[in-house]
């Protein structure tokens, strides 16, 4: 029986021509690759256009368990990806028996953290109530499998076996850590789920274009100014950095 894959795009209405044209190559290249395993893997899309991300989350989810897919493949709209994403992340899912496998990704505003968590349980004892916070994984090992808490979901593949094991709702909340990092805990808390990123499999997100204003030339031309003063660092320095 085929594999049933749902790739879900939960925030589809924000992309922009760079992310738009990497994503129908990627469509292309799912579509080749399902074509050239017939009978072991079918690929389904899925978005529901411009609502708040947690609710695009979760509806998308019920409609995969509802449709009876085996994985979900969450691509977030801002995201560069490898053509070969989907195969690397499924190749990493059966060899680590992971449940959900992320790739290598950075947050889209400074300073730029790998979106790899761990988290921190305590108890609030003014309010009376558990709470979890987050940790970002900032000197990550390169070029492997690792470990973790919790992943951001700029692209997630999720096996949903482990899903129906999860109350609802699944990603549909307010809290300040993230839908996807709730996601993460609930799995690991419910369903003892496995939860792994690949750091060898890249993928690019796309920032916000700057606001040029007055202040934004004169900084400039400060910087032009010390430029022209101290002068650039030594070449060879500069090779050794790099």
């Amino acid at each position: 029986m085929a594999v049933k894959i749902a790739v879900l795009v939960p925030n589809e209405g924000h992309t922009i021509p760079p992310a738009y044209d990497n994503h129908m190559m990627f469509a292309i290249h799912l579509g080749r690759f399902e074509a050239q395993h017939p009978g072991e893997f079918e690929i389904y899309w899925g978005t529901v256009g411009r609502v708040l991300t947690p609710l695009a989350r979760e509806r998308l989810t019920e409609w995969a368990l509802e449709e009876g897919m085996d994985y979900m493949l969450m691509i977030d709209d801002d995201m560069l990806l490898p053509m070969d994403m989907f195969e690397k992340l499924y190749a990493t899912m059966q060899e680590t028996n992971a449940d959900i496998v992320c790739p290598l990704a950075f947050t889209r505003v400074a300073p730029h953290n790998p979106v790899i968590y761990r988290i921190r349980e305590g108890y609030d004892h003014v309010a009376h109530k558990p709470y979890f916070d987050r940790e970002v994984v900032k000197n990550y090992p390169k070029d492997t499998v690792v470990e973790c808490d919790a992943a951001g979901f700029g692209s997630a593949l999720i096996r949903l076996s482990m899903v129906r094991k999860l109350k609802k709702p699944y990603f549909m909340s307010t809290t300040g850590a993230g839908e996807d990092i709730l996601f993460c805990r609930n799995a690991k808390q419910e369903a003892k789920a496995k939860i792994v990123v690949d750091t060898r499999i890249k993928l690019g997100h796309l920032g916000n274009p700057p606001v040029i204003t007055e202040e934004t030339y004169e900084e400039y031309n400060k910087i032009a100014d010390l430029r022209k003063v101290l002068g650039d660092a030594p070449k060879e320095l500069v090779a050794n950095a790099s």
